[in-house]
């Protein structure tokens, strides 16, 4: 049997589909010219997130924990990609209609055009793509697929703003045994050959009058600088707040960026921490959930917007704590990662 499913978006767009028995929701609609925000489409990210407000499944596919929980689920929250309605259904997604018709994925050649360790653990590098297609448009928080030439692919976020210069910003955690990053932080040359697919993510910098508070774990700080340029671009004057958390003092970059942030976005208040200090350390000591529990507690938080970004077990502590401050769930909105060997520090 067929079922009707009507989506709404956050900017109170509506859209109607029909759905098959067999058809999970991101099938079903893109058989109907209806792109939905995803990603891996087996249940391993959370790109596909949404709110089933009305009606009926037996269980969802198989999916990783890290994708949802089971308090999330029991919540009313499914991942589209694993949703096989039986029934009609109402689904809310977090992201505006715009984002749908906008920025669909493509397919972009490009080149390692700079390549520069910038901590002891983490790499600046920046694509060029080429003049043989049109810049890659995209929103700030939003990422990519960074295939090799070997086959070896992986996801990051952009740093830069969009414009027409051709580059990409990216800050990629190095891993002595990652089959990627060890791969760009010691073998890889200048002028090689990459593929990118995306752009990618709903994890995107709302328009409104709140104080955004951004918790970054390590690279997690990618797609907030995107965003705090964003506002220095578009909103010199927004009140914001920057929480970044490190493991170790050798890992913590982004100085000169966040130096020149701050210069544009002067009511911008940044709080570093690490949490294995060292003599040299002047900063918080803890996790960056820790730190911004800690900076919540003693801030007026009534105007405040989460935006935050890490590995998984950062996203979870920081959704817990959240959870925990009484933090509605429409205020937070968080992207994560699974690197090819798991952070199990900075949660």
């Amino acid at each position: 049997m067929t079922h009707q499913l009507k989506l709404f978006f956050e900017d109170d767009h509506e859209a109607v589909i029909s759905c098959g028995p067999d058809e999970d929701v991101i099938s079903a609609a893109l058989r109907q010219g209806l792109i939905l925000m995803s990603e891996c489409r087996e249940g391993v990210c959370s790109t596909c997130k949404c709110f089933l407000a009305d009606g009926e499944y037996s269980e969802l596919l198989p999916h990783s924990v890290y994708a949802l929980s089971p308090s999330e689920q029991e919540e009313g929250y499914v991942l589209a990609c694993r949703l096989r309605p039986t029934s009609d259904m109402e689904i809310e997604f977090d992201y505006p209609f715009s984002m749908v018709q906008q920025y669909q994925e493509t397919e972009r050649r490009g080149s390692l055009d700079q390549i520069e360790m910038v901590s002891d653990t983490v790499a600046r590098v920046v694509v060029r793509t080429m003049a043989a297609q049109d810049p890659l448009r995209f929103l700030p928080g939003q990422f990519v697929r960074i295939a090799l030439t070997n086959g070896v692919s992986r996801d990051f976020s952009m740093a830069n703003l969009p414009d027409d210069s051709r580059r990409l910003e990216f800050f990629i955690r190095v891993y002595p045994d990652g089959e990627f990053s060890s791969y760009i932080a010691g073998e890889a040359s200048h002028g090689e050959q990459v593929t990118l697919y995306g752009p990618r993510g709903k994890f995107i910098l709302r328009d409104n009058d709140r104080t955004p508070v951004f918790i970054a774990g390590g690279t997690g700080l990618a797609p907030v600088l995107a965003m705090l340029r964003q506002l220095a671009a578009e909103r010199p004057a927004q009140p914001a707040v920057l929480i970044f958390g490190n493991t170790n003092v050798g890992d913590v970059f982004g100085a000169d960026e966040l130096k020149v942030v701050t210069e544009q976005l002067p009511n911008l208040h940044v709080v570093s921490g690490v949490v294995n200090p060292d003599d040299s350390w002047t900063g918080e000591v803890g996790t960056a959930t820790e730190i911004a529990h800690k900076y919540i507690s003693e801030n007026d938080r009534s105007q405040f917007e989460y935006y935050y970004c890490g590995p998984p077990k950062m996203i979870s502590a920081t959704t817990q704590m959240l959870e925990a401050a009484s933090v509605a769930r429409d205020l937070c909105h968080h992207e994560d990662f699974v690197p090819s060997r798991m952070e199990e520090t900075n949660g």
